[in-house]
C-alpha cells in the first residue's frame, strides 16, 4: 500500500479538521498522523499573556514543526495529514516536493466557503490561525472591531486568491478534490477534481462559477462588528461573531453575495 500525504485545505472554519475528524478519527495512530502548524502557533500563543514578540513564537514553533514535519513525511506512517491554510500556494508546494521527495502519493482536498459565512465562524480558539492567535488572544483589552481590521483584510485577500492558487497546485498533486462546503452541517458538494498534469475537470458548473466569484473581492471592503455569541460545537465553546458587509465585490452593489 503507498504512503500518502494529504494535504487538506481550505479557510478558517471551512470544514478541514471535521473532515479529518469523520474520515480518519482525528488521533494520530501508527497508520495516521496529522500536523497543523498554525494550532502549534495558537497553542505557544496562548501560553503568554500580554504584549509579545510575535516572530520569536512563530521562528520557534516553525523549528520545532520543521523537525517534526520530516521525521513523520519520512516516516512509517501510512497517511499523514496536513493542514494548508487559506490559499497559499507556496505552502502548499513546498508541502508536494517534500511528501514526492519522500515517496509519497499527493492527494489534495480542498474546502471552500462564503467569506462571510467562514469569517462568522472562524474568530474561534480551534480554527483561529496564527493571525488571530495575535490579535486577539493576547490583545483582550482591545475593540474587537479594529483589532481584527488587518486580519480581515488578510482573510479577504486569502479568499480572493484562492481560484488562482487552486489553478496552480492542483495538476502538481497525483490526484485533487475541490469542494464546495458553505451550507453548514451538509454534506460537501465535489465542484472539481483533477489528476497530476491534467487540466482540471469542473464537475458542477454552478459551483464552480461560484468559487470563480471570490477574484472579484475587493480586500479593502467595510465591515462592522455587530455582536457575538457563544455557541457550543464538537465539545469545544466557540465564539461567533455578527458581522456587517458593505461593498464586498468589486462593481457590485449588492448586499449579500454567495462567494
Amino acid at each position: 500500500m503507498a504512503k500518502v500525504l494529504e494535504l487538506v485545505g481550505g479557510p478558517p472554519a471551512s470544514g478541514k479538521s471535521t473532515y479529518i475528524i469523520v474520515k480518519y478519527g482525528g488521533e494520530s495512530s501508527r497508520e495516521f498522523v496529522h500536523l497543523d502548524y498554525d494550532a502549534m502557533v495558537v497553542k505557544e500563543a496562548e501560553r503568554y499573556s500580554g504584549e509579545v514578540d510575535q516572530q520569536d513564537i512563530r521562528d520557534h514553533v516553525s523549528m520545532v514543526y520543521g523537525r517534526e514535519r520530516s521525521s513523520v513525511f519520512y516516516g512509517p506512517y501510512l497517511r499523514v495529514t496536513v493542514d494548508w491554510p487559506f490559499c497559499v500556494s507556496k505552502r502548499a508546494e513546498e508541502y508536494i516536493s517534500i511528501g514526492r521527495n519522500a515517496g509519497r502519493f499527493i492527494e489534495c482536498n480542498y474546502f471552500t466557503a462564503q467569506a462571510t459565512e467562514a469569517w462568522k465562524r472562524s474568530l474561534t480558539r480551534h480554527v483561529a490561525g496564527e493571525y488571530n492567535a495575535f490579535t486577539v488572544f493576547l490583545k483582550k483589552d482591545a475593540d474587537i472591531a479594529v483589532t481584527l481590521r488587518p486580519s480581515f483584510r488578510m482573510f479577504l485577500e486569502a479568499h480572493r486568491d484562492m481560484p488562482a492558487s487552486v489553478e496552480r497546485v492542483f495538476p502538481q498533486a497525483d490526484a485533487a478534490y475541490l469542494w464546495d462546503n458553505n451550507a453548514r452541517d451538509a454534506m460537501p458538494i465535489l465542484i472539481a477534481k483533477c489528476n497530476r498534469g491534467e487540466k482540471i475537470e469542473i464537475l458542477n458548473e454552478e459551483f464552480w462559477d461560484r468559487f470563480l466569484l471570490k477574484r472579484e473581492i475587493d480586500i479593502d471592503a467595510e465591515f462592522d462588528v455587530l455582536g457575538s455569541q457563544v455557541e457550543e460545537y464538537m465539545g469545544k465553546q466557540r465564539t461567533l461573531f455578527q458581522v456587517r458587509y458593505t461593498k464586498l465585490l468589486r462593481n457590485r452593489s449588492d448586499k449579500e453575495f454567495i462567494l
